[in-house]
């Protein structure tokens, strides 16, 4: 395997450790689209919610999907109902059909959109006999950590770079399954994903979580390389209220518990321990998986398989900001991409 720098993977503090008190680098055009450096270079917008009627909705524009051979653009939702079942509709669409502003989020595919409205996003999907319509409303200011790149290679150009415009917001809108409209209003999520080369060729895997509650809003990363020698990439967003508090890489992981998926004979961890202490900041988080929720086969991109998981869990928070401890526990999801 090819060894390469160790720095790369330290992109986001420019080859080191790093963290920073009450960030403020976040800039609008950071959610527009990136330029089209290749036939490898992918894009995707991604949201979710979790609403008070007990329904959740993850909504992904993918610009051009790296999941995919060739990529082409793809839009999906789920929706999934209180009872557990899942409506899940996907779609292509076709080159001329798409379009993505470089100033700030104003993306197109078919007859779906999102944008940034200046005080908060709007999207409209619909595939088939479901939609989803939705308003953002941010109650944490946009997020990029330090640089924005969670890898990043001068010698070659490569880079994959992640912000998160919306940590936690307010969200309401509707949902519309067949002839039911079922009008929601909860709290939610989005992200932006980019880069100019297939990652697989440099990660492994990734787990990834966010928690919500009154206090805090907690987003993690813990993105682990294919080389088992670099340092694993671990972005943690701290927020109190409408307040970044805390944006590091000095996230550190314990995985146990290992459990076997029969389906795939993929193994992956049930606990994990995540820990840091940075700039008068002390995060301990344990992290206990209860369900498995969503399970997918990515289509055939590669000659092997690659998976996505996502998982119910439990937690338990406990935070010292400047020698003020606090705690937390409750539900949250996460998942677990294996490339």
């Amino acid at each position: 395997m090819e060894r390469l720098p160790k720095e790369n993977y330290l992109a986001i503090w420019n080859g080191r450790w790093g963290a920073e008190r009450n960030p403020k680098n976040y800039r609008r055009d950071d959610d527009g689209a990136h330029p089209d450096n290749g036939e490898d270079a992918y894009e995707w917008w991604y949201y979710d919610a979790s609403f008070d009627n007990g329904y959740h909705a993850v909504v992904t524009f993918h610009y051009r999907n790296t999941f995919l051979r060739p990529m082409i653009p793809t839009v999906q939702f789920m929706i999934y109902r209180p009872d557990g079942t899942q409506v899940a509709r996907y779609e292509a669409c076709g080159n001329d059909e798409i379009s993505a502003g470089r100033e700030f989020c104003d993306v197109r595919m078919g007859r779906n959109w999102v944008r940034d409205c200046g005080d908060g996003y709007e999207l409209f999907m619909a595939i088939k006999d479901a939609s989803v319509s939705l308003r953002f409303t941010n109650r944490v200011p946009g997020w990029k950590a330090a640089t924005g790149y969670l890898y990043r290679d001068e010698a070659s150009g490569r880079i994959s770079g992640w912000v998160v415009p919306v940590p936690h917001g307010e969200v309401e809108g509707e949902l519309r399954i067949g002839d039911e409209t079922i009008p929601v209003k909860g709290t939610g999520y989005h992200d932006h994903n980019w880069g100019n080369y297939r990652f697989h060729e440099t990660f492994h895997s990734w787990y990834w979580g966010r928690i919500h509650n009154e206090s805090w809003t907690l987003v993690y990363g813990w993105v682990i390389p294919q080389d088992p020698t670099a340092p694993v990439v671990s972005p943690l967003l701290i927020a109190r209220k409408g307040e970044i508090v805390l944006s590091t890489n000095m996230l550190r992981a314990e995985l146990a518990d290992p459990e076997t998926d029969t389906r795939t004979g993929k193994q992956y961890m049930k606990s994990l321990r995540l820990d840091c202490d940075a700039k008068g900041v002390v995060l301990s988080l344990d992290v206990r998986t209860t369900r498995t929720i969503e399970f997918m086969r990515m289509p055939k991109a590669h000659p092997w398989d690659q998976y996505y998981y996502r998982f119910l869990a439990d937690y338990n928070l406990n935070l010292e900001v400047d020698g003020v401890p606090s705690s937390a526990s409750g539900e949250f999801l996460h998942e677990l991409m294996i490339l």
